[in-house]
C-alpha cells in the first residue's frame, strides 16, 4: 500500500532556482576511472578513480533555499579498494557566493565557502569537524577548485594544509579530471 501511495505522489519540480543556475555547468554525473592523483609528503603518490554527482534537489520550502545534492566516491585504481565517500549539499546566492557542506566516511565534515564565475568555482574551508579517533593529521586549511574545461571534462583540485605540512599556504593534495557521463 505504501509503495502505491508513493507512486501516486506528484513529481517534485527540481528545476534549478535562478541562483543555482550559476552552478548549472557543474551539475551532472562525472566519472574518472584512473586520472585522479594523490600527492602528499607523508604518503606515496597514487592513482585513484572517482565518481562525482551534483544533482538538482527540491526546494526546501521551509527555508526557501534550494541545495544541489553532492556526492563523491573514490577508489584505488590499482586495487579497486574503496577510499572514501563524501555526501553533502551545495548552493549559490544571488551574488555568486557558494556554500558546500560535506560529510564523509573518513570522519570529516566540512563547511566551505567561495565564489562561482564562468566555469570555475573556488571554495575555501570555513570550518571542519572530525571524529576524535581519526588517524589522519588534522587539516587546518583547504582550498577546493572546480574548472569545467569544455562540455566533456571537469577538473577538481584539492589543496590543503595540515598540522605539519606546509607551514603556510597550501600544498596540492589531489587532482582529478572527470568525464561527463550524462
Amino acid at each position: 500500500m505504501l509503495a502505491l501511495f508513493i507512486f501516486l505522489l506528484p513529481l517534485v519540480n527540481t528545476e534549478l532556482t535562478s541562483y543555482n543556475k550559476q552552478l548549472e555547468w557543474i551539475a551532472g554525473h562525472w566519472r574518472s576511472e584512473f586520472s585522479g592523483k594523490v600527492f602528499w609528503p607523508t604518503v606515496p603518490t597514487m592513482t585513484f578513480g572517482e565518481e562525482l554527482k551534483i544533482m538538482e534537489a527540491p526546494l526546501a520550502k521551509s527555508a526557501n533555499v534550494q541545495f544541489l545534492n553532492f556526492s563523491a566516491r573514490a577508489w584505488s585504481h590499482s586495487t579497486k579498494d574503496h577510499f572514501h565517500d563524501e555526501w553533502g549539499f551545495v548552493t549559490a546566492d544571488p551574488s555568486g557566493n557558494v556554500t558546500l557542506m560535506t560529510s564523509g566516511n573518513n570522519g570529516f565534515t566540512t563547511y566551505e565557502v567561495g565564489h562561482v564565475s564562468h566555469n570555475r568555482l573556488v571554495l575555501t574551508l570555513k570550518d571542519i569537524g572530525r571524529i576524535s579517533f581519526s588517524r589522519d593529521l588534522p587539516v587546518e586549511d583547504l582550498r577546493r577548485t572546480f574548472v569545467r574545461h569544455d562540455d566533456r571534462y571537469l577538473e577538481q583540485v584539492i589543496e590543503m594544509r595540515t598540522a605539519t605540512h606546509p607551514k603556510q599556504g597550501y600544498l596540492e593534495h589531489t587532482r582529478v579530471v572527470y568525464t561527463k557521463m550524462d
